[in-house]
């Protein structure tokens, strides 16, 4: 996977390079901090302030003209904050033309003269200082010295000096934020990259005690979400000769550094979910609230800024297209009209991406709590609702899949199992309004994926009026199927529940109902429901009568059917339908 996306990466940033562009600076964001560039003659040329809006991720600062900032401050970035150039971690730089710290380091004297000693010794003489305990290491510095020379020790003094004789005294910087000081020393670009490649070469690779050299080229472990730590033996491949994964050149290991930089630049913009199309070479970025576009083939990766940039998630993506090949239809197949939620009726109409039905989906069935945890571990999922949680976790995954990537296994078949889940939880709360826009949209989506003979609504709806003609005497007609038996049952069961005067009626009466899984126990529960309201059952209403004898000559087969159970519940019962409304 990595090896594709750094040949996409490779191609596009050679593309860009070409045009005069620089793919890597273009999409830097800076830490916030005070910025002061420093003349050849030790002159304080200019001081400019980078805050990063966290909203807009957008950059303030008192400097419209960025492009040399960006180069001085990237170029002069520690690999990770585990190989300082300062031992004491104090000093975040690694060249002599840059000298980084935070301001609270100075306030709170962290920083010190002998510190600051220390560092320049180190940058002045990196083999003896730094890389001769690792043969290794020293052995790439020495390859290094060999091709591009010693350290410049006059250039490094001079720098040295002004940072000791003026970093305690700089007036005109704000030293109560919490965020960096970062001093540039102006030189020529070359010269700043030449020193950048003098720290990174020893430092790029996870460890050097894998490193192997062949042909006067060094092969190493890339240290990019990587880890082989000595206390952790069983990260490295004890079968193999050399125990790691897979080992790198040189060049390979810098373009792989390029690209975590690169993606360290998305995450720090807020645009976390990364689609790398190895077909039509080209990386694609976005946050949360925008919206992909068609992949012919690649790969998704889900990235999380931290220490560095993290791939949390890879993905194999075999084409995703925006646009469904199918309009869906969410259609109001209850024909029940929202008197208290009209709003839900706006929801019934055409829709055309994966993303309008993702979103469509997060609010009908998971009330807004499914997108805000798509990223979420198991574990740490904080929803009160137990089935919402459960619904959550159990389905997330297969669902960003279908939305988010494309893939349609399992997406169809989650959805059926967690849908019913929570209607039936909007039913025991009480919510019959939402429950049945549930319901609605979880037939929409079986009409959408099985492709049911015939008008949905009109079905649905029919079974409804028949049912209610034969309770009505209208029809001397017996119940016909599985369907009118099961909302009958639905209608039945919400009528005795009415009759009691429990508070939690709902909750404890209607719930062997919706979780039964055999006709018998169906039965059972009606008649003692029957029984115990008897009492309560005024004198001369027929229908009750004529209902209770259709359910009890009616024997289904197969599986109950939990559906038409909850769409008989909710809808309008007929035993309290009114003369007018019977047809």
């Amino acid at each position: 996977m990595l090896k594709e996306c750094l040949e996409v990466f490779g191609e596009i940033l050679e593309k860009e390079r070409k045009k005069g562009k620089d793919i890597i600076l273009d999409s830097y964001i800076p830490a916030d901090g005070t910025y002061i560039f420093v003349d050849k003659d030790g002159n304080i040329k200019e001081s400019i302030e980078i805050k990063l809006d966290k909203k807009t991720r957008t950059i303030e600062c008192s400097n419209s003209d960025l492009r040399e900032l960006y180069f001085y401050d990237y170029h002069s970035q520690l690999v990770s904050m585990n190989k300082p150039v300062d031992g004491k971690k104090i000093i975040h730089s690694n060249n002599y033309y840059s000298f980084f710290v935070k301001k609270d380091s100075i306030v709170t004297k962290k920083l010190t003269e002998d510190i600051i000693e220390g560092y320049y010794e180190v940058l002045k003489n990196p083999l003896e200082k730094k890389y001769k305990k690792s043969k290794e290491a020293s052995r790439i510095y020495e390859l290094f010295e060999e091709q591009e020379g010693i350290v410049p020790i006059e250039e490094l003094e001079k720098n040295k000096q002004w940072i000791k004789s003026h970093i305690f005294y700089l007036e005109n910087v704000d030293f109560s934020k919490k965020d960096y000081l970062k001093i540039f020393f102006e030189t020529e670009h070359e010269n700043v990259e030449r020193e950048e490649r003098r720290y990174l070469l020893p430092n790029i690779y996870n460890n050097n005690d894998y490193n192997v050299e062949i042909d006067d080229e060094i092969y190493g472990l890339p240290d990019n979400n990587q880890g082989m730590n000595a206390k952790k033996p069983y990260l490295a491949t004890k079968t193999r000769k050399i125990p790691v994964s897979y080992l790198v050149d040189g060049e390979e290991v810098m373009l792989q550094r390029l690209f975590f930089d690169y993606m360290m630049n998305l995450a720090s913009a807020g645009k976390y979910d990364v689609y790398v199309d190895t077909v039509n070479k080209k990386i694609l970025a976005y946050g949360p609230k925008e919206i992909p576009q068609d992949i012919e083939a690649g790969y998704y990766l889900r990235i999380k800024k931290g220490k560095e940039v993290e791939i949390q998630q890879q993905d194999n993506i075999p084409g995703f297209h925006q646009n469904l090949e199918e309009a869906f239809d969410f259609l109001n197949i209850s024909g029940y009209q929202n008197k208290k939620h009209p709003e839900y009726l706006d929801r019934y109409r055409r829709y055309y991406t994966r993303a309008e039905i993702g979103k469509l989906i997060d609010e009908v069935f998971f009330s807004k709590y499914l997108e805000s945890n798509y990223y979420i571990e198991a574990s740490e999922v904080s929803i009160t609702d137990a089935v919402l949680k459960e619904s959550v976790i159990l389905s997330k995954d297969k669902i960003f899949a279908w939305v988010r990537e494309g893939v349609d296994e399992g997406f169809f078949t989650v959805l059926k199992k967690v849908s019913l889940d929570l209607i039936k939880g909007s039913v025991l709360n009480g919510y019959r309004e939402r429950a049945l826009w549930q319901l609605n949209l979880r037939w929409s989506f079986e009409n959408y994926f099985m492709k049911g003979e015939g008008n949905m609504e009109t079905r649905k709806q029919g079974i409804a009026e028949s049912v209610q003609k034969k309770v009505f005497g209208e029809d001397e007609g017996w119940i016909e199927n599985n369907e009118e038996y099961y909302y009958a049952v639905g209608q039945m069961a919400a009528y005795l529940i009415s009759l009691s005067k429990s508070k939690n009626r709902n909750q404890s009466l209607i719930n062997p109902f919706l979780n039964a899984r055999k006709n018998e126990v169906i039965k059972l529960k009606l008649r003692q429901l029957y029984k115990k309201y008897n009492y309560t059952i005024p004198v001369g209403i027929k229908r009750i009568g004529r209902m209770m004898s259709l359910i009890e000559e009616y024997i289904p087969s197969g599986d109950v059917d939990q559906d038409m159970i909850i769409f008989g519940f909710l809808n309008e019962n007929i035993i309290y339908m009114k003369e007018e409304k019977q047809s």
